[in-house]
């Protein structure tokens, strides 16, 4: 696949967005017209093939003028990336999936210009900035530094202009476009809970001086920790577009040199993520709700004592005591089989409603119970034979739960009309489903029941 071409500016003008989005959606019609066309003709097997080959090259397109755009809407697509892959036909997940890998950059004049409106000349001037950039993202990109006064690595993540005077516009024109590209529908209460938990997300991602807090804040929790490194935040270089930390040396999570570590340092690896996770939740209830590629590091060590680098507090959601009892006492009840103790814990968190009949309750308890699966204990009948290892570990890599999931949900769903989930389980779940997938990645083998089980029996 041949490299993305830098941008010499970004989008920045509702207009020029617009536009850009108008032409993909002409396009975009026009090949489904044309497709509809050949189907008239076109025996079943044929039409299946039109509609591969339509539906990869819609999704290519698609993920090219996102990629493009950048901001809100080349953020939606890597979410839809990360997530969909349980959800959306394979050529419309392996064209998003390059958002994250071949993200196009933006050139130095252009974001030299904007240091310029956002840092004061003399603070630019102790810098000694890197043209080259060190990673590309949907709301900006990333630049190495160094401090000239004690010559210090830095990073400078740089917002790109406009993205956030676009969010509003762009998630309801990305609507438009996924509805006529007959990707996911866009219509319904549950739809429309997903995009606005994507649009206050999107918000607080933008807002620079809250992630320096919360990486602080990250910073201080995790501070006797060895598995993690939080990077430290230079306030000094650093305003609401514009965040400095300490540059920190890693590797991509799913690199080759991750894939080919020996097994039971994968494990840790899994392990310690697993551990961050369950801390967050009901611990700190503080929780990084983005779980992509691009926000975690692997310092490897020969002595094989690898540490997690934690790149990005932007998305970071607090959870009241009041949600993480309830939510505890739900996993517990599924764990247990404590049919009771799910429903109860379930109206308290929104799930279920004190009216709700036995039958829906029933299918509640159900899904919850097959929920935890990788949770628990190895000998327990829930779990399938084959993914369990002979240590009693659950085999996170064989795993297929998200799609089971996802058909019991389904049925569920339309058979009772189960409404939308409360938002703060919307922000868990990505988190939730992120974990699931880089466990995946890493092929990573622990005993899981123990971990959850010693915060069930703590309590609050």
């Amino acid at each position: 696949m041949s490299e993305p071409k830098n941008l010499k500016r970004i989008k920045t003008g509702l207009f020029d967005r617009s536009l850009s989005l108008t032409k993909l959606a002409i396009k975009s019609g026009a090949g489904i017209a044309v497709s509809g066309l050949k189907g008239i003709l076109s025996d079943s097997d044929t039409k299946d093939l039109h509609f591969k080959i339509l539906l990869e090259s819609q999704a290519k397109l698609l993920a090219k003028e996102l990629g493009n755009l950048k901001g809100s809407l080349m953020k939606v697509g890597q979410m839809l990336a990360l997530y969909g892959e349980h959800f959306f036909p394979e050529e419309v997940v392996r064209s998003l999936k390059t958002l994250n890998e071949q993200s196009p950059t933006v050139d130095w004049p252009e974001i030299h210009k904007i240091l310029k409106k956002r840092l004061s000349a003399e603070l630019l001037d102790e810098l000694d900035i890197d043209p080259v950039p060190l990673a590309a993202a949907s709301m900006g990109q990333v630049h190495r530094a160094r401090i000239k006064a004690t010559g210090e690595e830095i990073c400078l993540k740089v917002q790109y202009p406009g993205v956030d005077k676009a969010i509003d516009t762009d998630i309801k024109a990305l609507r438009s476009i996924l509805g006529m590209f007959k990707i996911i529908p866009t219509q319904g209460e549950g739809y429309e809970q997903l995009f606005q938990e994507i649009r206050a997300m999107l918000k607080y991602e933008l807002d620079y001086e809250r992630e320096l807090h919360f990486t602080e804040q990250a910073r201080e929790l995790l501070k006797d920790e060895k598995a993690f490194i939080v990077p430290k935040c230079y306030a000094r270089y650093s305003s609401k577009r514009v965040l400095a930390t300490s540059f920190e040396q890693g590797v991509n999570i799913d690199s080759p040199e991750v894939q080919s570590l020996p097994q039971e340092r994968k494990n840790r690896l899994g392990e310690s993520f697993s551990w961050l996770f369950v801390h967050e939740l009901f611990h700190f209830r503080m929780m990084q709700t983005d779980p992509h590629f691009g926000n975690y590091k692997v310092r490897l060590d020969e002595s094989g004592d690898d540490k997690l680098v934690l790149l990005d507090w932007g998305a970071v959601r607090n959870f009241e005591q009041d949600f993480v009892d309830s939510y505890r006492r739900m996993l517990e009840g599924a764990l247990t089989q404590n049919r009771e103790m799910m429903v109860e814990a379930g109206i308290a968190v929104g799930f279920l409603r004190p009216d709700d009949n036995d039958k829906l309750r029933d299918s509640f308890a159900d899904i919850c119970s097959i929920a935890t699966e990788p949770w628990l204990p190895p000998a327990d009948p829930r779990v399938p034979a084959g993914l369990v290892d002979g240590k009693g570990c659950y085999l996170w890599s064989r795993s297929d739960l998200p799609s089971r999931i996802t058909q019991l949900a389904t049925r569920y769903a339309l058979s009772f009309k189960m409404r939308p989930p409360p938002r703060e389980v919307l922000f868990l779940d990505r988190k939730i489903g992120g974990v699931f997938i880089i466990l995946k990645i890493l092929d990573a083998r622990f005993p899981g029941h123990k971990l959850l089980a010693q915060w069930l029996q703590r309590g609050p």
